[in-house]
């Protein structure tokens, strides 16, 4: 998995694994795997248009954009430790 150790922009993101410790794994169409984003306890992360939230195991959870695709902005400094922010929505057609 490859990790987000520099300040990004992620579109296309089909859906986002998060856990209780703080690591955001985003699954982007057409990439193999998830890239990474390992933040601690205390990240300031909002992912916003959540069609629905499943769990996979123990902390971790699955979110599910409520639009085709989640658009995430991603502040990272590294390849871990990272305080965020991280903000992820869903554009809307109209």
């Amino acid at each position: 998995m490859p990790r987000i150790s520099k300040t990004t922009k992620l579109e296309r993101v089909e859906h986002i694994i998060g856990s209780g410790s703080g690591v955001l794994d985003f699954a982007v169409k057409g990439e193999d795997g998830y890239q990474t984003w390992e933040g601690n306890e205390e990240s300031d992360w909002e992912i916003q248009d959540v069609k629905r939230v499943e769990n996979v195991e123990e902390d971790r959870f699955i979110l599910y954009p409520d639009g085709e695709f989640f658009i995430c902005e991603i502040e990272s400094e590294g390849e871990e430790g990272n305080s965020g922010p991280v903000r992820c929505w869903c554009e809307r057609s109209e």
